[in-house]
């Protein structure tokens, strides 16, 4: 049983699952290289045919990860134009609405009200259109495309990812806004849920997060990563000021806790920041930002736990990309058991999509549903020894620099590192997600902290205050940092604090500030040829962790092929590169 997941919106993505288990998932934007790409993923459905050997016409199923959607996929083809501007001119009147209303609160029921008929109306529309696009592109009957809501797409993924997807769990969504809904709580248990809450999306902590994002001058739906980076930086004393003035802006409902309330439509907080923020510093907007999510978030999440007495949680949504705020949930005494979809903004929802499409098959074939926990994210393209000699061949790489084929090329990476040389590494399967995890990787000793200038300046670009990350060994967990509970972490979805011994041997790979971590803890079965790398590192300098981040240039997407790897290497003052068993050394 084949059945692919697609998400046409922000940072298009597709995925495959084959007999109840996620195969292959990979986002558009590493074939297109633009990142984020929004648009129907082309490329990324012929690497999943290719990948399993399949015609698009021997799918069973194709699953759309959202039943309201902007004409992402549908702006590709003919007689689009009319769709597109109605859907323009929708998005001016609702802003321009937004701002009466902000002056007048009264209407605000009314704006809902209004607001969500007309997605009723024009969503519909749209995916009648999607639907019919999709047909038509893979060559399968209408009948075979179904879509599913938003936030279901983000519960299933999480909840059918994880480990415990055969136990009772709850289920937290979590993000700017999806198919009307920006957070929702459920009850999981094995094959049955039942959604106990829901947020309307103009109550939205994710959407305030972005606006700040936007207010510091940097990407919305990109960068708020930054933000979180940035705010360990600011003194309690400046913060509080600001934090104060934000504080009432959201909080929970009152009569019913499992639902957030603001006192504004959250779409018009930037208009409201930009007046009340205005001359206040920008490390203290952003440790405020950063304080609000996690008050406001960890006693949602406290008061769901209380009210059902299920301390076993799976979260999903995009504002769980926030590991600062998943280290805040990870700490509270009523979490017993937890897992946070790894990169769980709307790339997941092809994930959530593909498992309801399972669910929805068994129950119509009268199969058992047995859906298979997430093993690891390498679930990109791969390529051969062939390829890559090919492809340095073409761009006449062994005239140009020194090469050389390793037999153990681990053993000399290792080496290398040790040397405090910096190595990028491209084997195996790309990751699928935004987190590097040893495959599409830049490499480097962690105890030099003289590192994180080269790495910033000479490659990778980033803004100073950015931290970098550690994959450590996970025999080393109780050396390195807190994790009492003994919650996973191979996939860099969670922050700890750490303990001295990390603070000097991870130094270059910890935040400089608040000295937590971002970790990748590594078993040998997770991915055996870096496992070998960190372990001889280990053995000839006693540290057991690499600093480790995304193989890329500052605002690209990660390397995919062995001609994206070469080009950054052209491009950066990278020296070292390890493609495949061939070690290539830029003098």
């Amino acid at each position: 049983m084949y059945i692919l997941g697609i998400n046409s919106g922000h940072n298009s993505t597709a995925c495959l699952l084959k007999d109840g288990r996620i195969i292959a998932c990979v986002s558009e934007e590493r074939f297109k290289r633009i990142k984020n790409y929004a648009g129907y993923p082309e490329e990324s459905i012929k690497y999943l045919l290719e990948f399993a050997g399949i015609k698009s016409q021997e799918l069973d199923l194709v699953v759309l990860g959202n039943i309201m959607l902007p004409p992402f996929a549908s702006a590709q083809t003919k007689g689009a134009r009319p769709l597109i501007v109605l859907h323009w001119m929708f998005s001016r009147l609702r802003a321009i609405w937004g701002t009466v209303e902000f002056k007048l609160p009264f209407l605000r029921p009314f704006s809902e009200f209004v607001y969500d008929r007309a997605m009723d109306f024009g969503g519909p529309i749209i995916l009648r259109r999607e639907k019919r696009l999709i047909s038509l592109k893979l060559a399968v009957p209408e009948a075979k495309v179904m879509a599913v809501e938003h936030h279901t797409s983000h519960a299933f993924a999480a909840y059918y990812g994880s480990r415990f997807n055969r136990q009772q769990a709850l289920v937290f969504t979590l993000d700017g806004e999806g198919d009307k809904l920006c957070a929702t709580v459920s009850i999981y248990h094995n094959g049955s849920y039942e959604r106990i809450a829901a947020t309307h999306l103009g109550h939205s902590i994710g959407w305030i997060y972005m606006d700040v994002t936007q207010l510091l001058g940097m990407k919305p739906m990109e960068h708020e990563y930054k933000v979180m980076g940035l705010a360990p930086y600011a003194k309690s004393f400046g913060t509080d000021k600001v934090y104060h003035l934000i504080a009432d802006i959201i909080g929970l409902d009152k009569r019913n806790p499992l639902v957030f309330r603001s006192k504004f439509d959250t779409h018009r907080t930037l208009a409201y920041f930009q007046k009340i923020l205005r001359y206040k510093r920008f490390d203290f907007i952003a440790a405020a930002a950063q304080k609000l999510t996690e008050a406001v978030v960890v006693k949602w999440v406290r008061a769901a736990i209380e009210q059902t007495g299920i301390g076993r949680i799976a979260l999903g949504g995009g504002v769980f990309m926030n590991v600062k705020l998943n280290m805040k949930i990870m700490e509270m005494p009523e979490v017993q058991e937890m897992f946070v979809l790894p990169s769980c903004g709307d790339e997941s929802t092809p994930m959530g999509a593909c498992f309801y499409g399972y669910k929805y098959l068994c129950a119509q074939r009268g199969e058992v549903f047995l859906p298979q926990p997430l093993k690891d994210l390498y679930l990109g393209p791969e390529f051969s020894a062939a390829a890559i000699e090919e492809t340095l061949k073409r761009a006449g790489i062994f005239s140009k620099y020194e090469v050389r084929r390793e037999t153990e090329i681990e053993k000399e990476i290792a080496r290398l590192l040790s040397q405090n040389q910096i190595v990028a590494r491209v084997c195996g399967r790309m990751e699928w997600g935004a987190r590097a995890l040893g495959n599409r990787s830049i490499l480097a000793n962690p105890s030099d902290y003289d590192n994180l200038r080269v790495l910033n300046e000479w490659i990778k670009d980033r803004d100073f205050w950015m931290p970098f990350t550690p994959a450590i060994l996970r025999e080393k967990e109780p050396s390195y940092i807190e994790n009492p509970k003994e919650i996973a972490a191979p996939h860099m979805a969670l922050t700890f604090r750490t303990k001295d011994l990390a603070r000097r041997h991870l130094k270059a790979a910890i935040h400089p500030y608040d000295f937590t971590a971002r970790v990748q803890s590594l078993q040998e079965q997770d991915n055996p040829g870096f496992y070998k790398i960190i372990k001889e590192f280990e053995r000839r300098t006693d540290i057991g962790g690499v600093l480790n981040t995304s193989f890329n240039l500052h605002g690209e997407p990660m390397a995919c092929s062995p001609r994206d790897a070469l080009l950054i290497l052209e491009k950066s003052e990278l020296k070292y590169l390890a493609l495949g068993d061939f070690l290539i050394y830029k003098k």
